[in-house]
């Protein structure tokens, strides 16, 4: 794996990758996506009490 990654987050829905890359990034492709979505401190903040949680259809997960 390459060292320079620090983290890793993907969004899953219906068993299909929606976007991953960095948080930020990540949300910001998932926003363009779901314009009704939540800002992007409230995943960084249930990204710091889990590592994985479900929001409707869509699975957030940090892989590393």
């Amino acid at each position: 794996m390459n060292k320079r990654i620090t983290s890793l987050y993907v969004i899953v829905s219906d068993n299909k990758v929606v976007s991953f890359g960095n948080l930020k990034d990540t949300i910001t492709v998932f926003q363009n996506i779901e314009p009704e979505s939540r800002n992007y401190q409230f995943y960084y903040r249930q990204f710091q009490k889990s590592d994985s949680f479900t929001l409707g259809l869509y699975h957030f997960q940090r892989l590393v």
